[in-house]
């Protein structure tokens, strides 16, 4: 992927801290978000270490970590960033889903110790096929519910590992209760506009609205800055806004490619980021294909 973006712009996103920060490269951030839980704010438009946001938890019985990352070094980071915070090292490591910028970095994880893996079945399977995946630890990992909740007990602290769908077939969220905080994968982008490449629109909106009927504080997005329920209000309205643009090519005939050129994003949202120039198209025509 390639980033699509003014210079200014990428730096006025990067900037958009809401918690103190407690490191910060040029791949990204940790936020204290409350005590004993940190988000990890991914800046890839200017250094792919990283790549996605995720975060670390810790609890008097275990440390988890959000995400394995898009590289070993990215991944191995944050699993020495969790031990210079929290003293110990991830005893488990929570897969959002299987795209290769949330899975690629297991390696790197594995190389501070032996954390538990959990993923969905569909995200253990699908992520062995991306390109060098490290399926000698995908294969041993914990499988996930896919129908119900799964509470995972930290000891002072209890996460809720919420089976979703919408921006692929097998998406979770990592929710903790005190302090109010949602881990959303790449259900929710803040200030990027979303990748809907393995996307059934429909489910996606219905997945963030449930979220958002939640109430939580803060929401950490699979990308863009850390958010609060005014940016996911945002956020759905941007989802609407494509909905409506997809239902109104329908109705005139056009292709997906056509949609896109005539696509503008919503009043507000002219400093939204690109990842890529195709995103418009593939978001476009996802919902074109589900609405004929």
């Amino acid at each position: 992927m390639s980033a699509f973006a003014p210079l200014g712009v990428r730096s006025l996103w990067a900037a958009q801290e809401r918690f103190p920060v407690v490191a910060s490269e040029a791949w990204g951030r940790i936020e204290r978000v409350a005590e004993g839980v940190w988000a990890l704010v991914s800046t890839p438009l200017e250094d792919r270490r990283t790549l996605c946001n995720g975060g670390i938890v810790a609890g008097r019985s275990g440390v988890v970590l959000i995400e394995a990352y898009g590289s070993d070094a990215g991944a191995r980071w944050m699993a020495e960033q969790a031990k210079r915070l929290t003293g110990r090292s991830p005893t488990h490591v929570i897969l959002t889903h299987y795209h290769a910028d949330h899975t690629g970095g297991l390696r790197g994880v594995r190389e501070l110790g032996a954390p538990a893996i959990l993923a969905t079945p569909v995200t253990r399977d699908y992520s062995r096929q991306n390109r060098d995946a490290p399926n000698e630890i995908l294969n041993r990992a914990t499988p996930l519910d896919t129908i119900r909740p799964t509470e995972l007990d930290l000891g002072d602290r209890s996460l809720v590992i919420v089976p979703r769908r919408g921006h692929t077939d097998s998406d979770v969220t990592i929710e903790i209760s005190d302090p109010s905080v949602v881990f959303c994968g790449d259900l929710v982008w803040n200030g990027m506009f979303p990748n809907y490449v393995d996307a059934t629109p429909s489910r996606l909106t219905q997945a963030v609205r449930l979220m958002r009927a939640t109430g939580a504080q803060t929401y950490v997005p699979g990308h863009g800055a850390i958010a609060d329920g005014g940016a996911l209000d945002r956020y759905l309205g941007l989802l609407d806004h494509v909905e409506a643009a997809a239902r109104d090519a329908v109705e005139r005939g056009w292709t997906a490619a056509e949609a896109a050129n005539a696509y503008r994003l919503p009043a507000g949202m002219s400093n939204w980021v690109l990842f890529n120039p195709s995103y418009f198209e593939r978001a476009l025509g996802a919902w074109m294909a589900e609405l004929q």
